[in-house]
């Protein structure tokens, strides 16, 4: 996995989060108080110093960016990660381009810009599960990116079954994520919590279910 170490994508992204934040910081005044989280209506519902809200994009992005490079090599599966090396980078990517663009619009707002949060960071999470989604089921058994739980990790095929249920899952979330962004069927925070909460532990279920079948055929 030593590659990932001169991944263009994901150091572009870096270079790119860092300029950002050395020109808002520069740009800012010193004194203000800047919007760093949003409420589920896409109300700010705290603020912070120009030091929190410039410096969560770049220590977030280099963050993603030292896992994607360390966790493989202290992984007991790391063999398998040769397996999916190109998911691998493809996720990886993924995710730190989705933290990229929060933060950006995250400054965009700081800097008095009316941007519409919930709406674009519901429909890009719906994005980011569609691809996960799409790309589930050629993940291998690993520790670090995945659906863990006790029965995949100790049965290869409770692994791969699970995951592509789990594909599909994803995907459907994501159309949900997407559809409310624009539409905004669900209005209460909690609703949409526990639907997403519940989508999202049903591979964990499922694994269960699976690994009970298949000790019952052994």
């Amino acid at each position: 996995m030593k590659r990932i170490r001169s991944n263009p994508i994901m150091l572009i992204m870096l270079v790119v989060v860092c300029a950002v934040a050395v020109y808002a910081y520069i740009k800012l005044p010193a004194d203000g108080q800047y919007p760093v989280h949003w409420s589920f209506n896409g109300q700010p519902d705290r603020y912070g110093s120009k030091t929190e809200a410039v410096s969560m994009g770049p220590v977030v992005s280099i963050l993603i960016y030292a896992l994607a490079v360390i966790l493989p090599g202290l992984d007991p599966k790391r063999a398998n990660y040769e397996r999916f090396k190109k998911e691998y980078f493809l996720l990886m990517q993924v995710i730190m381009g989705f933290m990229a663009f929060v933060y950006i619009f995250s400054i965009m707002a700081a800097f008095g810009r009316q941007v519409n949060i919930t709406l674009w960071v519901n429909a890009m999470v719906g994005v980011l599960f569609i691809v996960l989604g799409n790309y589930m089921s050629r993940i291998k058994q690993n520790w670090y990116m995945g659906i863990k739980t006790p029965w995949t990790l100790s049965n290869e095929k409770v692994w791969e079954k699970t995951h592509r249920f789990g594909g599909r899952v994803f995907v459907v979330l994501g159309v949900v994520f997407v559809i409310n962004a624009f539409v905004g069927f669900i209005t209460s925070g909690t609703i949409f919590l526990v639907l997403v909460f519940g989508l999202a532990l049903s591979p964990v279920v499922y694994s269960y279910i699976i690994f009970k079948q298949l000790e019952k055929k052994a």
